[in-house]
Parts: structure tokens; C-alpha cells; sequence
């Protein structure tokens, strides 16, 4: 692995460390069952709820009117992007705080080093582990990755043909995402308490089809996608309309948060970077034990340091993201590359060139100065782990 040593490893830490120790808790929900819903191509710029001026403000609903109700009772990520562009780049963001660079990470031989990532860690605490998703089993890496991530049960296309039959299939991906959650509900029902689950949309994707018996009445939209967004929404509704009143999804801490922007975009400022990565994200708690708007900028990178401190994690862990409720003096960014190593801060775009390393986008202030000495370091901290194979707290 080549990269830059920009620091000497005595002092890299100094600047960035994947190391969190946490010593305490903003919002204590330890012992909730945790449900993250990772929506394929969920870009912020389908919501009228994150994008208002794009829905003559406040007067049109957009694509997601049902994610939109949940958001207003959310912990919402007005400003949250992704790491990447594909969706086997989000999985190790969202559930293992890794991001990804020149490289897919879970595509690397190298990712197959020791790590204790979500799953493993409320695993350890006795969590029961699931992950779903529609399609045929072992496709995408999906599988793969959720093993490496020591995800006890995968539940895919085959599972749910077992109980329901062979009539669902989209005809290209997998099981379609409205009767795939139903089946989720019904198996989340049986799942011995607390659980950590995990479900990978699938019905927004490319090339866009829906259910014959819907074609003619959902929304035509900007497009071709648009359709395929407000299918998975109404399938979003049918879930809680359904499950909203078990006692387990009341005791359920749900995460939404997409893979990465979709190829289909029609505002101009999603076709260009940060807008291309602006994407959905919140936290929905059924009783209401977390609210509000987060309007400082996140990444899938924050969600798994803010669960582990939603569900009272005191041990060290390895993150290159931030516990949003607890790290206040964590950077406040989001990390991505593409051809160059940027991040997305307050201050502008900190932009790093492979060759100098030494490219900022933003206003030269101390705190920019400061930044980009923090992001060297994450870039360093990365590739070293990369090079040890190592992702633990104990390296």
C-alpha cells in the first residue's frame, strides 16, 4: 500500500485518531432493539422535507411523504452525504464507520483484517444479528460483507420464496421492497430481543420498474426514479401501518440512511459535487426519545458511533466517524474521494491532491488550516490501518 506519512506515528494521533473512548451518554436507550434501513438511491433532493425550495416550498410533497412525516419526529440529518457512489461503499460506512477511497474497501484484501464493527459489538452484548435484503443470496457482496461484519442470520430472496412463494420477483433484482418488508416485520416478530438488524432496499434501482398493479398511480415524477422513490415510501408506510403497534417496534431504534445519490438527478446543484452526495438520513424513535434537527454536516461514517452511544457503549472502538450526540469536539465533516480526497466541512471543501496533498478549496482561516491538518491525518490513519490489516480499538 503507498501512501503519504505526513506525520510520524507519534504524533498522528494527535491530529486524528479512529479510537473513541467514551465515557458517558447525551441520550441513554441501552437495551432497544436497532433497525437500520439502507435506501438504494435515496438522495436528499426526493424529499420536499430536505429540500423545500425544490417543492415550491412547502406546496408540493415531493417523492418520500411518508419518510417526510417520520423526519419531523426524527433526529434529522439535514446535511448528510455519503462516502461513496456505490452501494457496496455504503455498507461498511453505515455498519463498520470505514470508509472508502481509491478503493472499495470491502473489495480489498486487505478488509479481511481483524475488525469489531457494529453487528460484532452489540453482538458481544447479546444482541441477536440479522441482515436482509431481497435478492438472490450471496449477490453484490452483500453476504460477504455481512459475515466479515459477524452477522449471524442473511435473509434473502430465497428465504422469503420459502414462506410466501415465487410470485414477488421484480423480474431483475430480488422480491419487491413492499411485500419484502412485510416478511422482514413477520421475522423481526420471532427474533429473540434485543436485536440489531439490517435491510437493503432494492426497488429504487435501476431500471426503475414498479408493481403493474401501482404503475398508474404513483407519481410520474422529474424522473425515472421518482416512481420507483414514492413505491419504496408507500412500502415504508405499509410497515409501520402494520408493525407500528408490537411491543418489539416500540422498543426499536430506526435508522434511515441511503447508499449514495441516484444516477437520476434533475436539480442542477445534485449534479456536482457536495449536492451529488447530499443524501437522506435520520433516526425514528416510536416514543419520541430523540428529536430534532441536526444542521451541521454529517456522513454514513457518524451512524454507528451514534448508535453505540444511544445503546450506552462505555468500551473503546474504531471509527472514522463521530458520536453526533457526544464528540462535539470531533471534525464535523464528510469524507469521500473521488479522483481527489475531500472533505466537506463548515468552512468549505478541503480538497487533497495525491501528488501534494496541499489543495484547499475552502477560505485559508486557522480552523481550515486546522482542518486539513486533521484530514491528512484521517487519510494517513486509514492507509496504515490498511497496511495492518488491523480495525480495533487495540491496534
Amino acid at each position: 500500500v503507498k501512501y503519504t506519512r505526513y506525520f510520524s506515528p507519534e504524533k498522528l494521533d494527535e491530529y486524528f485518531t479512529p479510537t473513541h473512548r467514551p465515557d458517558s451518554s447525551a441520550v441513554n436507550l441501552e437495551g432497544r432493539n436497532v433497525m437500520v434501513f439502507i435506501l438504494e438511491s435515496m438522495s436528499a433532493e426526493h424529499s420536499a422535507y430536505l429540500k423545500p425550495e425544490l417543492y415550491g416550498n412547502g406546496t408540493q410533497p415531493g417523492y418520500t411523504p411518508f419518510l417526510d412525516s417520520l423526519m419531523r419526529q426524527s433526529l434529522c440529518f439535514g446535511q448528510m452525504y455519503a462516502n461513496g457512489t456505490r452501494s457496496i461503499q455504503a455498507m461498511p460506512a453505515v455498519l463498520g464507520s470505514i470508509p472508502s477511497f481509491k478503493q472499495p474497501f470491502v473489495l480489498m484484501p486487505q478488509s479481511l483484517g481483524k475488525s469489531r464493527q457494529l453487528p460484532q459489538i452489540l453482538r458481544d452484548k447479546g444482541y441477536r444479528t440479522a441482515f436482509f435484503c431481497g435478492s438472490e443470496r450471496g449477490s453484490m457482496g452483500f453476504g460477504a460483507y455481512a459475515r466479515s461484519a459477524s452477522i449471524e442470520r442473511l435473509l434473502s430472496r430465497e428465504d422469503y420464496e420459502a414462506v410466501h412463494g415465487t410470485g414477488d420477483f421484480d423480474g431483475y433484482w430480488g422480491i419487491w421492497d413492499e411485500p419484502f418488508l412485510q416478511f422482514t416485520g413477520e421475522e423481526l416478530s420471532k427474533m429473540q430481543e434485543p436485536f440489531f438488524a439490517t435491510l437493503f432496499t432494492l426497488s429504487s434501482h435501476h431500471p426503475f420498474v414498479v408493481p403493474e398493479k401501482y404503475a398508474a398511480t404513483l407519481p410520474e415524477g422529474y424522473t425515472r426514479i421518482h416512481k420507483g422513490v414514492a413505491y419504496d415510501d408507500r412500502a415504508f408506510r405499509l410497515f409501520f401501518q402494520r408493525f407500528g403497534g408490537e411491543e418489539w417496534f416500540r422498543r426499536t431504534i430506526f435508522v434511515f440512511v441511503a447508499d449514495h445519490v441516484s444516477s437520476e438527478k434533475f436539480a442542477e446543484e445534485t449534479r456536482s459535487y457536495p449536492g451529488n452526495m447530499h443524501i437522506i438520513g435520520f433516526i425514528y424513535t416510536p416514543d419520541g426519545a430523540l428529536r430534532g434537527e441536526v444542521g451541521e454536516i454529517t456522513q454514513q461514517l457518524d451512524i454507528m458511533p451514534t448508535l453505540l452511544g444511544l445503546t450506552g457503549n462505555r468500551e473503546p472502538y474504531f471509527a472514522f466517524g463521530r458520536d453526533v450526540l457526544n464528540e462535539p469536539q470531533r471534525p464535523r465533516w464528510s469524507v469521500s474521494y473521488d479522483g481527489r480526497f475531500r472533505a466537506l466541512t463548515g468552512e468549505g471543501a478541503i480538497v487533497l491532491d495525491d501528488s501534494d496533498m496541499n489543495v484547499q478549496e475552502c477560505p485559508a482561516t486557522p480552523a481550515a488550516d486546522s482542518l486539513a491538518q486533521n484530514f491528512r491525518a484521517l487519510v494517513q490513519q486509514y492507509y496504515t490501518h490498511i497496511e495492518k490489516k488491523s480495525y480495533t480499538a487495540n491496534d
